[in-house]
Order: structure tokens, then C-alpha cells, then sequence
């Protein structure tokens, strides 16, 4: 019986500049804060690679979402399966106005 392939953690262009964009902003007030938040979001995206199915499933797509906590509030991680891959696509803080997000 063939085994399966393991998946592979992909981070889109957009995530990882999401990823940047979430450090420097806590960076002048906290630079340990913004070092545990990078890290802490890192994980959580290895800890999807290992159970892909943790998120919450969005209704009409075949995205995920999984909330992180830290802090007060926390981010989420959007993130999308495909056959032998984990796609990050976008990550924010719990705060930010999504409203005019075209995702």
C-alpha cells in the first residue's frame, strides 16, 4: 500500500507580506511582542500542516480559518488545502477592518 505523500506549507506572496506587515507594526512599541507574534503565527501555520482540518471551514469556499490567540485579541490565518500542499493566503489581526477586503 502506497504511503502518502506528506503536504508542504506554502506562504503566498500575500501572507508573507501580511506576516512582515503584523511585525512592523508592533515593532517600535514592542520588539519582543512583534518577535512572540511572528513566531507564534509561524507555528500555528505548522501546526495546520499537521492537522489540516483545524480550521473553520468558510461557507461557499473551500477556504479555512483559523483564529490564533495572542494578546487581548489574536489573528487568523486563512489558508486554503490542496492535494500535497497548505496554502497560507492571507493572515490579519482580529482588530482589522475587513470591510473593504476583496477576499
Amino acid at each position: 500500500m502506497p504511503r502518502s505523500k506528506t503536504p508542504v506549507l506554502i506562504w503566498s506572496t500575500a501572507a508573507r507580506a501580511d506576516l512582515i506587515r503584523l511585525r512592523q507594526f508592533i515593532e517600535p512599541y514592542n520588539p519582543e511582542a512583534a518577535r512572540n507574534a511572528a513566531q507564534t503565527l509561524k507555528n500555528a501555520a505548522n501546526l495546520i500542516l499537521q492537522h489540516s482540518g483545524i480550521g473553520k471551514r468558510l461557507e461557499g469556499r473551500q477556504d479555512r480559518e483559523l483564529f490564533i490567540p495572542f494578546g487581548r485579541r489574536g489573528y487568523i490565518i486563512r489558508y486554503r488545502i490542496e492535494e500535497n500542499a497548505i496554502i497560507v493566503q492571507k493572515i490579519w489581526h482580529g482588530l482589522e477592518d475587513r470591510t473593504r477586503s476583496s477576499d
